[in-house]
């Protein structure tokens, strides 16, 4: 009969174990399910849904715009002063640059894309349109479309092996003669005497 209790017990002990081994590993799966869900976001687009996030894109612009004492540094603002110009800028965000240059080049076409629509839908200017989308599924534009191809601070987005197909993009839907301008932080370390002055203001 002890031994009948015996082996009840180690079944019972048993049976526990695995049940906990079982819920450990469906807990395990649904953790790591959740961060590859929050690793495919961060890798799509920065957190730049809420306000103070779009406030903060906004005064970046604009920052930078002061020390660079320009939007751009492409040779093409004769062209769009000239009218008929069309410009994409890729992870677009509130659309601060887009809004900006718009305003100023009205005889020209500006473009924006995002996968989040946190650009405004009205009030804007007659020749600015905002359009959702993934740049990871491809851009959705013909072949040499735009004059100019803009993207500003994504490095923090597309993965070391994304590039290749990023910058094909940026090349298939660019005129033969346009331009395109990539726009990423540095360290401090590399940087020029421009810049060098922006992070001496930071601390």
């Amino acid at each position: 009969m002890g031994n009948n209790k015996s082996k009840v017990k180690r079944t019972l002990s048993n049976s526990s174990k695995k049940h906990h081994q079982n819920s450990q590993y469906l807990l395990s799966k649904e953790s790591e399910s959740r961060n590859l869900d929050k690793e495919k976001e961060l890798t799509y687009y920065l957190s730049n849904h809420n306000d103070e996030d779009i406030d903060r894109q906004h005064f970046n612009h604009f920052f930078r715009k002061h020390i660079f004492q320009n939007n751009f540094s492409v040779p093409i603002e004769e062209g769009l002063i000239q009218g008929g110009c069309k410009v994409l800028d890729i992870g677009c965000g509130p659309g601060s640059w887009l809004l900006d240059l718009a305003s100023k080049y009205e005889n020209s076409y500006f473009f924006g894309i995002d996968i989040k629509p946190v650009y405004p839908n009205e009030i804007k200017p007659k020749n600015l349109e905002f359009c959702e989308a993934d740049m990871f599924n491809g851009l959705p534009f013909p072949d040499n479309e735009f004059d100019f191809v803009h993207q500003e601070v994504m490095s923090f987005i597309i993965k070391a092996d994304q590039w290749n197909y990023v910058i094909s993009e940026l090349i298939r839907v660019t005129k033969p003669g346009g331009f395109i301008e990539i726009v990423e932080y540095i360290s401090p370390e590399n940087s020029g005497p421009v810049l060098t002055n922006v992070y001496k203001t930071r601390k």
